[in-house]
């Protein structure tokens, strides 16, 4: 909470006391690790679009038959987590979806509402005693079509907690209740900096045009509290054999973050430039040249990885936020991205799929193109000799 704080100025609302007890009744059995939970209980198909894009790590040590309940704990940070799914009809708003689950818990939590993805949230921090003192956070959204509630929780031991914080809240952040949420901010993203508010104007040159766009006057603050909290997440992994993973959720975070931020901006680039592009791969040329000629900059932050809104702004930039841009920029005009990392070349490269000829790297049954976008005067297609092995590149696939 203090780290919000310092942040934001936001305050997430203190629980009073909280005596937590355990969620489900059964007796404790581990279950293999997992990258991402769907409950059942939806309808007409819905089911599969509630999910949530775990930190890696994570054992379902219980979980009720149904589906509809699940406790967590993570193997590599000491973060214990529950996952609860209500029915239609069970509560009439999501704060008393929460405090009827702090109830449960014969716990007095203090909640605040907001609205995420159309839909009405409850937000919560705690404090109480699972086998000794611990604190997390709490969050209860709305599914669509009232198809009832989905409630959050994550903590940790006190004597961790406040390390443990972003970690909690990228927990509760990777919610995903709709098929647009895997494209816009995550919940707890979207109350700290709500997405409503004024635009601020943005002139771009591309392929010799003059592109007028806008984004949010808040989007890249947003942006860049994201990256840096989903960084402090990463850095968990250090030494753990599961860091390609955490390094691949690292990038997915950052692309759901920032894809809905920059679709107005995608979408003017578009209409300027494909009625003068003889395809999709001449599109993406012109994009992979404006991004070769970006102010090449490291970061003086702690992730070291430039924000995209700011990077429309004019600021500076390196290889893998160049390579994010152009994987968000591409996909919001359909064409399919992927982001290619290598921790042995510390180096990014962009991919997507087209029928030109040139170097590609093969990922499921597809076809990527590679796109250096550091190297003025390279096309699409062209990469290094001394890099050519697919074996050492991570692929960060995106939805």
């Amino acid at each position: 909470m203090t780290s919000i704080q310092e942040k934001t100025g936001r305050r997430i609302p203190a629980a009073k006391t909280l005596l937590l007890a355990v969620l489900l009744c059964l007796a404790p059995q581990a279950f293999a690790a997992i990258t991402s939970i769907t409950p059942s209980g939806g309808t007409n198909g819905t089911e599969e679009l509630l999910s949530i894009d775990l930190p890696e790590g994570f054992i379902v040590t219980d979980a009720e038959q149904d589906g509809s309940a699940f406790l967590l704990e993570n193997t590599v940070v000491p973060v214990k987590a529950a996952v609860r799914l209500y029915g239609t009809g069970k509560f009439s708003s999501a704060e008393a979806a929460l405090t009827d689950v702090l109830g449960r818990f014969r716990a007095q939590g203090e909640t605040e509402s907001f609205v995420w993805r159309n839909q009405d949230c409850a937000l919560a921090s705690f404090s109480g005693s699972i086998g000794g003192l611990v604190s997390g956070y709490a969050l209860a959204a709305e599914r669509p079509q009232a198809q009832g509630f989905v409630v959050l929780l994550s903590w940790a031991a006190a004597q961790h907690a406040r390390d443990c914080t972003n970690f909690m809240l990228s927990f509760l952040d990777s919610l995903n209740i709709d098929f647009g949420s895997f494209y816009s901010p995550g919940p707890v993203s979207e109350y700290v900096y709500p997405s409503e508010g004024a635009s601020v104007p943005v002139t771009l040159s591309i392929g010799g045009r003059s592109i007028r766009t806008e984004l949010k006057e808040i989007d890249a603050e947003a942006a860049e509290g994201l990256i840096e909290r989903e960084y402090k997440v990463l850095c968990h992994y250090q030494q753990s054999e599961l860091w390609q993973e955490a390094w691949q959720r690292y990038y997915r975070m950052i692309f759901r973050d920032s894809f809905n931020r920059l679709q107005r901006a995608s979408f003017d680039i578009y209409n300027a430039l494909a009625p003068y592009c003889t395809d999709e791969t001449d599109l993406a040329q012109k994009l992979l040249t404006w991004t070769q000629g970006f102010s090449y900059e490291r970061k003086q932050t702690a992730s070291d990885f430039a924000n995209l809104p700011s990077m429309l702004l004019g600021g500076g930039s390196d290889c893998d936020s160049r390579a994010m841009l152009l994987g968000v920029l591409l996909k919001n005009m359909n064409m399919e991205t992927v982001m290619f990392v290598s921790a042995e070349f510390s180096h990014a490269l962009a991919g997507f799929v087209s029928t030109h000829p040139g170097h590609s790297f093969t990922v499921g049954d597809k076809e990527f193109l590679m796109g250096e976008t550091t190297a003025a005067g390279v096309t699409w297609g062209m990469i290094a000799k001394d890099m050519d092995d697919q074996g050492k590149w991570i692929t960060v696939e995106f939805p």
